[in-house]
C-alpha cells in the first residue's frame, strides 16, 4: 500500500513519521515543495508537484491541511487534473466546516473517488507515536478500506456514521479543550490587575477539580513551549465552530468571543506560538496597563 499526505506541516509530517516507522510507503505533497522535499530525503518518501498527480499514484490520501480554503484548493485541483479513481479513498483528517467536509464528498464522488471524513484528535507528539484518535464519517461500503489505514495511525477509531457527524464532533471537542486557555487568560488577568499573586490560585485550588486543570496547563502557558497546536489554528476553530452553529440558526456568542482572543493575540506576533500562549500574552497585558496607571 502507497499511502500520500497532502499537507506536510506540523500534523501531516508527524504522520509521515508515524508511518515510515510502520515501513507504509509514504508520498507526500506541499504546498511549499521545499519543505515536503526535506521531509521527502529524510523519510525516503516521493514528493510530488501538485495533489491531482498524487493522488494518480496512492491507494490512499490523507490531506492534512490549515482550513476550508486550503482544502477547497486540493480538491479543485483534484477535480480539474485527475481522471475518475474508483480505487483512491481520500481521508479528510482536516479540521474544516461541516459544510465544506459535505462539499468535499460531492466534489470527489464526482471524480469517482471515496471519501472518508475522519478528523483527528491529538496533537503532533500523538500523531508521531501513532496514537491520534479518529473519528470517521463515511459510506459504509468504504469503512473496512478507511479503517485499514486509520489503524495505522491511531489508537482509537470512533465511526459515526455519515458526513458530516465526524467534523462536528471534532469541532465539539475543540471547543471544549480550546476554552481552557482562553479562561485562564481572563483569570490571571484579573488577579494580576489585582494585585493577587498567580501561586494564590494554585495554591487555593488544591485538592479540588481545578487543581488538575491548571498543572495541566500551568507551565505550558507561562514558559515557552513548543507549539503542538497554533494560536492561529485555535482561532480559525472556533471561527468554524461559530459558522457551524450560525448554519443552523443558532447562537455563537462563546466560540466567536474566544475566536477573537486567539485572533488577536494572533495578529500581534503569536500566530504560531503554541495555543496556550494566549495566557502569557493577556497577563502581558494587564501586567502593563497595571504599570501605566501605576
Amino acid at each position: 500500500m502507497i499511502v500520500g499526505i497532502i499537507g506536510t506541516g506540523n500534523m501531516g509530517s508527524s504522520l509521515a513519521e508515524c508511518l515510515s516507522r510502520r515501513n507504509v510507503d509514504t508520498a507526500l505533497y506541499n504546498r511549499t515543495r521545499s519543505r515536503a522535499e526535506e521531509l521527502g530525503r529524510r523519510l525516503g518518501a516521493r514528493v510530488y508537484d501538485s495533489p491531482s498527480e498524487l493522488v494518480e499514484n496512492v491507494e490512499a490520501a490523507i490531506a492534512f491541511v490549515r482550513d476550508d480554503h486550503a482544502l477547497r484548493t486540493v480538491l479543485f485541483d483534484i477535480a480539474s487534473r485527475s481522471g475518475k479513481n474508483s480505487q483512491v479513498v481520500f481521508i479528510n483528517a482536516s479540521t474544516v466546516t461541516p459544510s465544506t467536509s459535505l462539499e468535499a464528498m460531492e466534489i470527489l464522488e464526482s471524480r469517482g473517488i471515496g471519501y472518508v471524513e475522519a478528523p483527528v484528535f491529538g496533537s503532533t507528539s500523538e500523531a508521531q507515536e501513532c496514537r491520534l484518535i479518529s473519528m470517521v464519517s463515511t459510506k459504509e461500503y468504504l469503512l473496512e478500506k478507511a479503517m485499514n489505514i486509520l489503524k495505522l495511525y491511531s489508537s482509537q477509531i470512533h465511526y459515526l456514521g455519515q458526513p458530516p457527524k465526524a467534523m462536528v464532533v471534532k469541532l465539539a471537542l475543540n471547543n471544549i479543550a480550546l476554552a481552557v486557555p482562553a479562561v485562564l487568560a481572563e483569570s490571571f488577568m484579573l488577579l494580576s490587575s489585582w494585585g493577587v499573586e498567580l501561586d494564590v490560585l494554585r495554591s487555593v485550588s488544591q485538592n479540588t477539580w481545578i487543581e488538575p486543570v491548571l498543572n495541566r496547563y500551568w507551565d505550558r502557558a507561562l514558559g515557552d513551549s513548543k507549539p503542538r497546536f497554533t494560536v492561529d489554528n485555535a482561532g480559525k476553530d472556533y471561527s468554524y465552530i461559530a459558522n457551524a452553529l450560525k448554519h443552523k440558526g443558532l447562537p455563537s456568542f462563546l466560540s466567536e468571543t474566544i475566536s477573537s482572543l486567539y485572533l488577536l493575540a494572533g495578529r500581534n506576533g503569536l500566530g504560531g506560538k503554541d495555543y496556550t500562549q494566549i495566557v502569557k500574552y493577556y497577563l502581558e497585558i494587564a501586567r502593563r496597563n497595571q504599570s501605566f496607571k501605576g
